[in-house]
């Protein structure tokens, strides 16, 4: 029964991974996109969270991992870089 459990676990972790992968690949993706049109502060918003999710995840959401708190740092810088990209936005459309 032991190695059932084991076989599980580790599809799981495999699953994981794939979607992990995934999400990644396709904030790449739009990512790419978003750079190849000069957008280089919306690309950052993309791409930036993603990554930082993705690092949380990967550690587990666990507090004390430092692959936690290096996500929570993308994450934030990602959303930073959106906010930057909107104000850039706004205030070129004002003008």
């Amino acid at each position: 029964m032991a190695v059932v459990r084991e076989i599980t676990f580790w599809e799981d972790f495999a699953m994981w991974i794939a979607v992990l992968g995934l999400i990644l690949l396709l904030g790449a993706a739009s990512a790419i996109n978003q750079a190849r049109k000069g957008r280089w502060y919306t690309a950052g918003g993309v791409l930036l969270p993603i990554l930082g999710v993705d690092l949380m995840l990967f550690g587990g959401v666990e507090r004390h991992t430092s692959f936690f708190w290096l996500g929570v740092l993308l994450a934030v810088a990602g959303f930073g870089m959106e906010f930057m990209a909107y104000w850039r936005t706004r205030a070129s459309g004002a003008e």
